[in-house]
């Protein structure tokens, strides 16, 4: 059994308030690390600023 049938096999007798609660925490996580790797682009970018604007001459 794959993690995901098993988190569906777990929640799928809870109420449809916990099934919601457990999808409002999946997608929590999955925009939190959205936005890290957001966070780490824009601090390649920001570090390398300087040299790619070098080579864009």
């Amino acid at each position: 059994m794959t993690l995901a049938e098993r988190i569906a096999e777990e929640t799928r007798t809870m109420p449809e308030q916990a099934q919601q609660q457990v999808l409002d925490f999946a997608l929590f996580l999955k925009q939190k690390e959205e936005n890290a790797v957001r966070q780490d682009i824009q601090s390649i970018v920001t570090e390398n600023l300087a040299a790619w604007k070098e080579l864009a001459k």
